[in-house]
């Protein structure tokens, strides 16, 4: 009976036992995490990269340098040239961008900072605009700067044979000379019984003025009175007296034969690739030059300008962002490269100036 009994309480201990769960396990140790490999260095071999150059800009001061203030005369000059040194971005407008000029001597010396809306060489002449021919003041100099005269509402009518004419407000004409005088002079009230009394020197249909020579001036108007003349008006100016006249003096045609005058510009060169070549005369040196388009590799043309022969001088040289004019003058040629207006000389292609072309937004 004691051994039943204990036998019985051996197995309630033992089923005790049984029921009760056993501990977890302790969760094993998360591995440490790996240190982490510092970065490949790229090591630069900086004697192979060029230091980066700001462009060099190319000039000098002449001793009548006066930056921003009025032209000053004088007469160590030499031949005069315009730069573009700033201009101001047109969005929506009929050109690109409207050019400020200044001037700078044939041996890259600046002259005058970039003040004028306009420059503008005829002849021995050179006439300098600031606000615009229209509606701000000018001046008209020498083409070297040797004289200059202040135009008060004045503006340019023609030029030629070493002279130059300019209206006053009231539409009189002056005639200047080489050395800045006025050798005539043309009363408004001379034209009125022929052309009205609002009429404008140069507007769309006349009147124009033209000659051929120092003696006698041709005056054509297409517009008497705001009306329109299907024959239009003629008169003759007398440049030694200031005399106008109905009839041409004897022994000058009834017009200027404006064919033969064309006729005898020289035939410009074939160069494959460029279309046709416009004919430039550089008004210092005499020589004739030829500037046109020309096709570029991929498709990217470029205006150049050449010789007599054909042989390329000097590329980009057209102004057609500003609507300005080719630059050729006193054996140098503008170009605008990176940014940069030069001057080159048609001689060697050598740089004589080169200014950085500030902008509006400089």
């Amino acid at each position: 009976m004691k051994r039943l009994l204990a036998a019985l309480l051996l197995g309630c201990v033992l089923a005790g036992c049984a029921a009760k769960p056993a501990p977890a396990e302790a969760p094993a140790a998360a591995p440490a995490p790996a240190a982490a490999e510092p970065p490949s260095p790229v090591y630069t071999d900086w004697s192979k990269l060029t230091p980066y150059e700001p462009t060099r800009e190319i000039f000098s001061y002449h001793p009548g340098y006066c930056a921003d203030g009025a032209f000053e005369p004088r007469g160590d000059y030499g031949a005069l040239l315009p730069y573009i040194g700033k201009y101001s971005a047109m969005e929506q407008y009929v050109i690109d961008a409207l050019p400020f000029y200044g001037l700078v001597t044939d041996k890259g010396e600046l002259v005058t900072e970039a003040v004028y809306t306009d420059v503008w060489f005829y002849d021995e002449f050179l006439l300098l605009y600031r606000g615009g021919p229209e509606n701000g003041g000018c001046t008209l100099a020498a083409s070297d700067g040797r004289w200059a005269h202040e135009l008060a509402g004045g503006f340019y009518v023609g030029s030629g044979c070493g002279l130059l004419m300019t209206a006053e407000d009231d539409r009189s004409l002056e005639l200047w000379n080489a050395d800045g005088e006025v050798v005539t002079r043309f009363d408004r009230a001379r034209f009125t019984p022929y052309l009205g009394e609002e009429f404008v020197w140069g507007d769309e249909g006349g009147p124009f003025v033209n000659w051929t020579d120092d003696k006698v001036g041709y005056v054509v108007s297409y517009l008497v009175n705001d009306e329109y003349v299907d024959d239009g008006v003629r008169l003759y100016l007398d440049f030694s007296d200031g005399a106008v006249m109905t009839e041409p003096p004897a022994g000058y045609p009834a017009e200027i034969d404006y064919e033969a005058l064309e006729d005898a510009c020289p035939e410009p060169p074939e160069v494959e690739g460029c279309g046709y070549l416009s004919p430039i005369v550089d008004e210092v040196t005499g020589e004739t030059y030829f500037s046109g388009f020309c096709s570029g590799e991929n498709g990217v043309g470029y205006d150049a300008l050449f010789d007599g022969s054909g042989r390329l001088l000097v590329k980009n040289v057209d102004m057609w962002r500003f609507e300005a004019s080719i630059i050729v003058r006193a054996g140098l040629c503008g170009a605008v490269e990176d940014g940069c207006f030069c001057l080159r000389s048609l001689k060697d292609g050598s740089l004589v100036f080169r200014r950085v072309m500030r902008t509006n937004t400089d």
